[in-house]
């Protein structure tokens, strides 16, 4: 069993670095597919600017006239044609394009290969014959629009893209359109050249992936302890607040014998006036917390009861201001150990307190628009230096006679900054009065 137990901590940090695997493979592909992606985009459209400033000057230097006669017969025998073929060849093995051609536009969304240079392993097109560039750069076209394609799958299995650039007669009316076909392996040669030269970018995104995964699992675990250590804190403050009640309850019951014993010798001796009396101030002390405390928070509710007992026990008085918010934005063990140390702290130095002021202890608990007051005031002896240093954590000036414990200050600082709250401290004609905002 010893050694099964000892598995479990060694399983979940491999399910861990499993899991951590598969997804910064996940994230490691996406990103290599989607800088592919991205990269073919841009290698395309460098490469299409390109090809088409050639287009330009292949329409800029075509006989726009022989091309017309040609129109007129639109056979392979017209001088015109083979006029038109040769510079359009001339042009494709100067450039090593799959091919060159000029398209007829007209009413449809084809267009008509009319003239073309092609590689000469292929076979000649036949004039008239269907173009594979998509409607959409067809309706550029007739706008007079330069276009170029996405990667287009041919007849005869190739792969390319194309390029096209309008061309006009003397009266500005477009006489057709340049077209240059690019082979798809240039652009995926370009394409891996660039990712191949980014080959240190991906390592460096997979270390920084692992790095950030490191220490997502450290800071998961530091946030486990320190949630463990709070856990702990929270444990001991109930469970001595909870020793507090106990002791209380205890107290309470031989109070009750005692008030109980008195009562029965009164009535033996007859003395019913006194008797009267003497049950009116148990009543009156009994509701005295009932009527100083309307307090919703039922956790709120016991410690102030609790901490009231103690203080009573050492003829201390408390008042308290306390309005009708249940304070339920912050959580229960967080406010009790705020209040639970101040009010330690408040009762221990009343406790010893031996000056002119009187032995009492104000606590104000306030709802203040969105935001949560609570203060003790209290009599006590402070230094200067004991001011300064209150809230350090391990300062203590218990040892001086104060009654001031450093350690349950230095608690209720370190869960105040848990809310990015705020302590204010006055200290005034031996009147020390702590107030925290949250």
């Amino acid at each position: 069993m010893l050694k099964l137990k000892g598995m479990y901590p060694n399983k979940r940090v491999l399910i861990f670095i499993l899991i951590s695997f598969i997804i910064l493979s996940i994230l490691t592909s996406s990103k290599i597919l989607i800088s592919y992606y991205s990269t073919e985009q841009s290698a395309r459209i460098a490469l299409a600017k390109q090809y088409l400033a050639i287009a330009e000057k292949i329409a800029n230097g075509l006989d726009k006239d022989a091309y017309q006669q040609f129109l007129l017969t639109k056979t392979k025998d017209d001088e015109n044609f083979r006029t038109t073929k040769r510079y359009l060849e001339e042009y494709r093995s100067r450039i090593n394009a799959l091919y060159v051609y000029a398209l007829l536009l007209d009413e449809s969304d084809v267009t008509k290969t009319m003239v073309a240079a092609v590689p000469s392993a292929l076979q000649e097109l036949p004039i008239g014959a269907p173009c594979t560039v998509p409607p959409a750069q067809v309706t550029q076209a007739k706008k007079g629009q330069n276009y170029f394609t996405s990667i287009i799958k041919g007849d005869r299995d190739e792969a390319y893209f194309s390029v096209g650039v309008p061309f006009y007669d003397e009266n500005g009316e477009i006489l057709g359109v340049i077209g240059i076909d690019i082979d798809a392996k240039d652009l995926e040669q370009v394409s891996l050249q660039v990712i191949k030269s980014s080959e240190i970018t991906f390592a460096i995104d997979v270390l920084f992936a692992i790095a950030l995964i490191t220490v997502v699992f450290f800071l998961n675990k530091w946030y486990r302890l320190r949630l463990k250590q709070d856990l702990k804190d929270s444990e001991k403050t109930f469970i001595l607040e909870l020793g507090n009640i106990v002791a209380t309850l205890k107290s309470s019951r031989h109070d009750l014998m005692n008030h109980l014993q008195v009562l029965n010798g009164l009535m033996q001796l007859k003395l019913y006036d006194k008797t009267s009396d003497y049950l009116k101030q148990i009543t009156m002390d009994s509701k005295a917390m009932d009527l100083s405390l309307q307090v919703k928070n039922p956790i709120l509710m016991v410690l102030f009861q609790s901490k009231w007992e103690l203080a009573q026990s050492k003829n201390i008085r408390i008042q308290f201001d306390i309005d009708q918010s249940d304070f339920s934005r912050m959580e229960s063990m967080d406010m009790v150990k705020i209040i639970s140390n101040l009010l330690d702290n408040a009762i221990e130095a009343a406790d010893i307190y031996e000056g002119s002021q009187p032995k009492l202890i104000r606590i104000i608990c306030k709802t203040v628009g969105s935001k949560y007051t609570f203060a003790i005031e209290n009599p006590t002896l402070l230094s200067v230096k004991e001011q300064k240093n209150l809230f350090q954590t391990g300062f203590t000036t218990k040892g001086n006679g104060d009654g001031v414990r450093g350690n349950g200050l230095s608690i209720i600082k370190r869960t105040v900054e848990k809310y990015h709250g705020d302590i204010d401290v006055h200290y005034e004609q031996e009147i020390i009065l702590i107030q925290i905002t949250i």
